[in-house]
């Protein structure tokens, strides 16, 4: 699972992920512990195709799709997708991120996260999975709450942060409308 993105933005992080691994979780809290994901189509799952690595791949013609709690035949909830999210340590080490973006998927508006949260961390492998390894940089808004459209971006969301970390975890805790499952073609991180 490698991951590239494109650097034709200022201030654009490149988000290659060491050793070229992007983590998927569900049932995750800002300052929790991290619940891995795997691919499939059940509770906790990610659909295999459409997986963690997508949202750092720099394109907005793939996507994360993740389930949450519920699976893919589960009815439409405002639970589903929510908790979920992903993290990676940045191939290129410690950097300093005061800025995110997220873009929309392909398909059902309803689908978009509205409420998102980014932490950093100096920890390194397993000890990423501790809630207690990961600091909180932003906690808000995801720039989506007017519906761009889909396959676009969202507004960059400024914050203030001066600590360079290595590791960096992306969480949803909301998401547009009732669906089964909560997607995103990427999120990017900046230094502005």
């Amino acid at each position: 699972m490698t991951t590239t993105t494109a650097t034709s933005e200022p201030g654009i992080i490149p988000m290659k992920a060491a050793k070229g691994k992007v983590y998927g979780v569900y049932d995750t809290y800002i300052g929790g512990n991290s619940t891995e994901a795997e691919p499939g189509r059940n509770r906790g799952n990610y659909m295999p195709g459409e997986s963690p690595d997508k949202a750092c791949d720099g394109r907005v013609s793939t996507k994360y799709l993740s389930f949450g709690p519920c699976g893919e035949a589960h009815p439409k909830s405002t639970t589903c997708g929510v908790n979920t999210g992903f993290y990676l340590e940045l191939e290129q080490g410690s950097t300093l991120v005061n800025g995110l973006k997220i873009c929309t998927g392909d398909d059902v508006s309803g689908r978009d996260p509205i409420l998102v949260s980014l932490e950093g961390s100096n920890m390194k492998e397993t000890d990423l999975t501790f809630g207690s390894s990961w600091t909180l940089l932003y906690n808000g808004t995801s720039g989506l709450y007017r519906n761009p459209g889909r396959k676009q971006c969202g507004d960059i969301l400024r914050f203030n942060n001066t600590e360079e970390y290595t590791s960096y975890r992306f969480l949803v805790s909301d998401k547009r409308k009732p669906t089964f499952c909560c997607q995103y073609s990427e999120v990017k991180l900046y230094n502005l």
